[in-house]
C-alpha cells in the first residue's frame, strides 16, 4: 500500500470531494498511460502506476505510488500511506478548517510535525482545492504575483511535501512567505519541474515560479476543465478550453435540469477522458485531428445554441448565423475534410482508421459510444454540425440551412436523458 484517492471523507471532513478530478490530475502529472485505480474499498481507491517515462515528476510519482513507507517519528517505525483528497471549494475538515484556494500536506496525527494536529489519521493527507483560483510569484519579476497555478501543479507541489513527510525528511517550515521557508522552497523547485514538463509537452517556453517567494493571492483563473480540449489545444487557457468552461458553468450547470444532466455526464466523461489524454500525449497527430475535426466544430455548435437561447435571437436566423460563422469556403472545405478524417473517433460504425491508435478506439467503444449522455452532448452535436456544413458547401441557402438546423434540433433535443435523475434540492 502507498497512495490512495479518497472517495468518502467520513471521519476526516465534509463530503465535498471530487475523486475523479484527483485521478485526472495524477494522469496529467504522469503523462504516461500506466496510471490506474483499483476498485473502491473502504471509501478509497488505490493508485497504481507502471512507469515508462523517466522525467522527474514520473519518477517521484512512481516512488510515492510503489514504495511502502515506514518512517519513525520517534515512536517506532509504522506504515504511512499518502491519501489524496481533491476538495471542492466547500470542503472542510471535521473541525471546520477550510482549504478553499489552498492546498496542504498534513503529516500523521502522532508524528509531531507541523500540521499534524489537523490530521485525525496516521496517514499523510494531501488536500487541495480543485476549484482554486490562485496567482503566485513569477520567477525573475522581483515578486510579481501574476502566475496562474493549475490543479496538476498544485497537486504535484503538495506531493513534494508528502514525499518528505513519508520519508521523515521534512525541512524547516515557517509561516512567512517572503522569503519562503526551506520546505516551501523545495516544493516550489519541484513544482517547477512539473511546469517545465507541461510546457515542453505543449511546445512552449516554461514560465516558472520564484522558489524564494511562497506568497500568493486569489485572482487567476486556472481551474481544471475539459481535459481533452486542453491537451488538443496544448494550453490550459486556450480559447477552446475557456469557451467550454463557460458553456459548462453558465449554460449547463446554471439550471436544475442542466445540473442534473451534467452530474451523470461528468461521471461518464471522466471514466475515459484521462486515458484519452495519455494516448494523445504519445500520438500528437491525434490531438491535431481532434482540434479541427471535432473540438472546434463542437464549439461552433454550442456557440449557435447559446445564441439561439438569447433574448435577442430572431426566429429563422440560425441559417444566417451559420453562414456568417463560415465566411471562407476554402476553410469550410478544410473543416469538412477534417470532420471526415476524424469520423472514426465518434462513430462506432466507422471504427477502423489506421491513423487512430487501437487503444483510443477501444476506449471510445467501451465508454463514449455506450454513454447516452456523451452521445447527446458531445457526439450528436458534431454530427448536426457536419450535416449543416455539408449542406452549406453543397449550395444550400440560409433559409434551407435554417430549416435543416431546426429539423435536426427537433430530433436531438427531446432525446436528452434525464428520467433517472431526481430533483436537485437546495
Amino acid at each position: 500500500m502507498a497512495m490512495f484517492i479518497l472517495d468518502d471523507a467520513t471521519g476526516i471532513g465534509s463530503d465535498d470531494v471530487d475523486s475523479l478530478a484527483a485521478f485526472v490530475d495524477l494522469v496529467i502529472i504522469a503523462n504516461d498511460d500506466g496510471v490506474g485505480l483499483d476498485d473502491p474499498a473502504g471509501g478509497m481507491q488505490q493508485v497504481t502506476y507502471s512507469r515508462t517515462e523517466n522525467g522527474a515528476p514520473q519518477v517521484r510519482l512512481d516512488t510515492l505510488v510503489n514504495t511502502d513507507f515506514s518512517p519513525d517519528y520517534g515512536g517506532g517505525a509504522a506504515n504511512v500511506d499518502t491519501i489524496v483528497i481533491a476538495g471542492l471549494s466547500g470542503f472542510t475538515l471535521d473541525d471546520g478548517t477550510s482549504f478553499a484556494n489552498n492546498g496542504t500536506a498534513l503529516p500523521p496525527a502522532s508524528s509531531g510535525l507541523p500540521g499534524a494536529t489537523l490530521n485525525t489519521t496516521e496517514n499523510c493527507l494531501v488536500i487541495y482545492d480543485t476549484q482554486q483560483n490562485i496567482c503566485v510569484a513569477r520567477d525573475g519579476t522581483n515578486g510579481t504575483i501574476d502566475l496562474p497555478i493549475s490543479n496538476p501543479v498544485v497537486l504535484y507541489h503538495e506531493l513534494s511535501h508528502a514525499f518528505r513527510i513519508v520519508n521523515n525528511t521534512l525541512l524547516n517550515l515557517t509561516a512567512g512567505c517572503n522569503p519562503s521557508s526551506p520546505e516551501e522552497n523545495a516544493a516550489i523547485t519541484d513544482e517547477n519541474d512539473m511546469r517545465t514538463q507541461i510546457a515542453n509537452r505543449q511546445g512552449e517556453t516554461p514560465v516558472l515560479r520564484d522558489p524564494g517567494i511562497h506568497c500568493g493571492s486569489v485572482g487567476c483563473s486556472s481551474g481544471g476543465c475539459c481535459i481533452i480540449a486542453t491537451v488538443a489545444s496544448k494550453s490550459l487557457s486556450s480559447e477552446q478550453v475557456q469557451y467550454l468552461r463557460g458553456v459548462r458553468d453558465h449554460f449547463v450547470r446554471s439550471t436544475e435540469v442542466g445540473f442534473a444532466f451534467f452530474e451523470r455526464f461528468f461521471h461518464d466523461y471522466y471514466a475515459f477522458s484521462p486515458q484519452v489524454c495519455t494516448i494523445m500525449a504519445g500520438h500528437p497527430n491525434v490531438g491535431d485531428h481532434l482540434l479541427e475535426g471535432y473540438i472546434n466544430p463542437l464549439l461552433d455548435f454550442w456557440k449557435m445554441m447559446i445564441e439561439r437561447s438569447s433574448e435577442s435571437f430572431q426566429t429563422g436566423s440560425l441559417g444566417a448565423l451559420f453562414s456568417q460563422m463560415h465566411p471562407d469556403r476554402d476553410a469550410a472545405k478544410a473543416r469538412l475534410k477534417a470532420l471526415k478524417k476524424t469520423e472514426s473517433y465518434w462513430s462506432p460504425g466507422n471504427a477502423f482508421n489506421p491513423l487512430v491508435p487501437s487503444k483510443l478506439i477501444k476506449l471510445l467503444k467501451d465508454h463514449a459510444w455506450r454513454s447516452e449522455h456523451i452521445q447527446w452532448a458531445l457526439i450528436r452535436p458534431v454530427r448536426i454540425y457536419y450535416d449543416l456544413l455539408e449542406a452549406w458547401l453543397s449550395g444550400a441557402d440560409t433559409d434551407e440551412l435554417d430549416c435543416l438546423f431546426e429539423l435536426k434540433l427537433s430530433e436531438w433535443v427531446p432525446d436528452v436523458h434525464l428520467a433517472r435523475f431526481g430533483h436537485r434540492c437546495r
